[in-house]
């Protein structure tokens, strides 16, 4: 009974009282400051806009939200569907349309623009207040949708820059009939390009939130940009629960969710696998899971050329895997590769940088000379080993073999190193591995020097035992982490790949070392 009473004064006072109020006030305005004007057909536009807009959220909240928009008697649950996606409050939004549409309908400049702009102000603050129980009711569920949705609508960077790749990119997608258009999802494809999440989103309309490497948000500008079109940063080279944290959040929401289970994009075009601690945490999630194939991304950004090309990608996706029976990790990479095109990717060498193939060809990938491998002739004055590119993207040898840019990589990457690498280079130290990421302490020029035992950079010395992850961010930074610390080095010149490699050897040894040396104790 009580209920009733409450919802039938919210329909007195709102419904009725207040229309007839603001029409008296209208009528009053126009007739002491004669603003009175011919009826004008154009306020059927928004008119009709605020009455579907209205009618659209009466029904989300019925069907979402299980309840009524009585702020003493708010719906159980909270709503992120239809309007409310766009708008917190689109109940009150659309009446403000349909004031306005109703005093240019009725030829009364009062009401259409004394009254309407005046009501915008008085609904906004009641709705503030209103907000104070909603957080309350709602906590941080509510905090976080109101960070992400405005009172009032807003053009969001993510819709804009989603338009605008539309336009300039061109992206071919197949069977997003496998996207769920509700709920909870996650979409896991290889990477091999900075635009690579731009591709993924022409799959669906829905907002896809990936994640991305910390390391973009060490800069405010650019950090600022990615939390705006819904990135989420992770440090690859630690476990972040953070981030873990979020994506948590994020699918219990019903949200969309894409990810890279490679962990960083390609260097040879070819699919890395997946990481095992990915695969197994994505198969734990409880959701689906859709594999996505991207072809041609590569060809767009190779990440060794440190350029962006306009050229044709192919988008595919996967139904939901099913993870009984087969490893995670086996699983998904078998799903992603069978969407792919080819792969490794071809890459067309023609207007890239050549000079920048010495990052991935620091030697000569037949004989392994060094001396006289010019990577921008393609060409070995050791050895005579020449390679022509052609415009599909592979290469063709001086014996008229054709092969592809990843296999003379692959070559280049397996080949024995030397006992000591040293390079100059700019270090740098994160302050904190904790908390949001920021930007990071410069160590200065210096020079870097690995060897089958140590890391040393000025006065910073590490075991090789000590380093946990080894990894490249962008094309010329090595980043190295310890359990209690993480440095990069900006390579000045040479690869930051060839230390990665290097460096991952020389770690492997040392692994396989230290379980040998304890069985020979135990003897």
């Amino acid at each position: 009974m009580r209920r009733t009473a409450i919802v039938l004064a919210y329909v007195a006072v709102f419904w009725v009282a207040l229309p007839i109020g603001l029409w008296w006030i209208a009528r009053a305005v126009d007739a002491n400051l004669g603003l009175s004007t011919r009826p004008d057909a154009w306020g059927t536009v928004p008119l009709v806009a605020g009455l579907v807009l209205m009618a659209s959220s009466f029904a989300t909240l019925w069907r979402s939200a299980g309840g009524l928009p009585v702020s003493a008697l708010p719906p159980p649950r909270l709503t992120r569907r239809g309007p409310y996606g766009h708008v917190r409050h689109p109940i009150y939004l659309g009446f403000n349309l349909a004031v306005l549409g109703v005093g240019l309908v009725a030829g009364s400049a009062g009401l259409a623009w004394v009254v309407a702009p005046a009501f915008a102000p008085i609904w906004i603050g009641y709705a503030s207040l209103e907000e104070r129980g909603l957080r309350r009711r709602f906590g941080r569920a509510y905090r976080r949708y109101a960070s992400r949705v405005g009172l009032l609508p807003q053009v969001r960077l993510y819709r804009a820059t989603r338009a605008m790749a539309r336009v300039l990119l061109p992206v071919e997608a197949t069977r997003a009939e496998h996207v769920p258009s509700e709920g909870p999802a996650v979409l896991v494809a290889n990477h091999a390009c900075y635009l690579d999440p731009w591709y993924i989103g022409r799959l669906t309309p829905r907002t896809i939130h990936f994640l991305a490497t910390a390391e973009a948000y060490r800069s405010p500008l650019l950090g600022d940009f990615l939390r705006r079109v819904h990135g989420i940063p992770v440090r690859r080279y630690r476990a972040d629960p953070i981030a873990c944290r979020e994506v948590l959040r994020l699918l219990d929401e019903g949200e969309v969710v894409g990810l890279f289970p490679e962990g960083e994009r390609s260097v040879l075009g070819n699919y890395l696998g997946a990481r095992r601690d990915v695969a197994r945490i994505v198969a734990r999630l409880g959701v689906p899971v859709i594999p996505v194939g991207l072809s041609g991304s590569y060809d767009c950004g190779p990440r060794w050329a440190s350029v962006l090309r306009r050229r044709p990608v192919r988008v595919r996706a996967g139904p939901a895997l099913a993870w009984e029976g087969r490893a995670p990790a086996e699983l998904l990479d078998a799903a992603i590769r069978g969407l792919l095109e080819s792969d490794p990717q071809p890459v067309r060498l023609a207007g890239l940088p050549r000079r920048h193939l010495e990052r991935i060809l620091w030697r000569c990938p037949r004989c392994a000379a060094e001396a006289g491998w010019q990577a921008a002739a393609l060409r070995c004055d050791s050895c005579g080993a020449r390679y022509e590119p052609t415009p599909e993207g592979s290469l063709v040898g001086e014996d008229g073999v054709t092969t592809m840019l990843s296999t003379l990589g692959k070559a280049v990457r397996d080949a024995p190193e030397h006992d000591r690498l040293s390079t100059p280079a700019f270090g740098f130290r994160e302050k904190s591995l904790f908390g949001a990421p920021r930007p990071l302490l410069s160590l200065g020029a210096g020079r870097l020097d690995i060897d089958e035992e140590r890391l040393r950079f000025g006065p910073l010395s590490l075991t090789l035992a000590e380093i946990r992850t080894v990894s490249i961010e962008r094309a010329d930074t090595l980043q190295i982490a310890t359990a209690g610390g993480m440095w990069q080095f900006r390579m000045e010149s040479g690869s930051a790949f060839r230390l990665e490699a290097a460096l991952e050897r020389w770690r492997a040894a040392v692994r396989a070392v230290g379980p040998a040396a304890e069985a020979l104790c135990l003897s």
